[in-house]
């Protein structure tokens, strides 16, 4: 079992899947919220608290994501909620390089537009595209990004395991990159002659 504090306050367990049944868990009771489950994520809960690798108190939410062989819990702190113009990282699948490139075709082709911050991450399934932003600069994109990608997901949660389990491009200027990308594909035009 690997505890991780991370830099938010928030607590990241890691855990085999021997090590879910030494603890008396299962991914089927965790899904079912049995009591079984429920006091056991409470003792692991008191572990993180007893090495001192997380310090919340108050409401706790419980994320618990199945991974290979094992699971990971994200234990995040109530907290005061972020103001309205944040909004959770979304998560788009995009199939090929293909579609990338013509992602990064109808981006340029939107002079002008402020661009909300990205991550690109390579998998065997094709990319992932991590859109972090306000709620101002990712509304007008979503469309367009449902166009060229399927969204599989949203939270830090999700983003962190895509970021840690496939490899990275690009990150932070992902749509950036795109639109320039595409652009060094378009021919030069020719100089004129003096």
């Amino acid at each position: 079992m690997k505890m991780e504090p991370l830099g938010s306050g928030d607590l990241r367990i890691w855990m085999t899947d021997t090590e879910l049944s030494r603890w008396g868990l299962s991914l089927d009771d965790m899904r079912q919220g049995t009591p079984t489950a429920d006091r056991a994520v409470r003792r692991l809960l008191g572990v993180a608290r007893q090495r001192l690798v997380f310090h919340a108190d108050g409401q706790i939410q419980v994320e618990v994501l199945p991974i290979n062989d094992g699971c990971v819990f994200l234990f995040t702190a109530d907290r005061p909620r972020p103001p309205a113009t944040t909004a959770l990282p979304q998560i788009y699948h995009i199939a090929s390089a293909e579609e990338l490139l013509q992602l990064g075709q109808v981006l340029a082709a939107t002079p002008g537009a402020s661009l909300p911050a990205a991550s690109l991450y390579r998998s065997g399934e094709g990319y992932y595209l991590i859109v972090y932003a306000g709620l101002g600069p990712i509304t007008g994109y979503r469309r367009l990004l449902h166009e060229f990608g399927t969204c599989v997901g949203e939270g830090h949660a999700a983003a962190s395991f895509i970021a840690e389990h496939t490899e990275a491009v690009t990150v932070g200027e992902a749509l950036y990159q795109l639109l320039t990308a595409y652009g060094s594909r378009l021919p030069t035009p020719p100089h004129p002659a003096r």
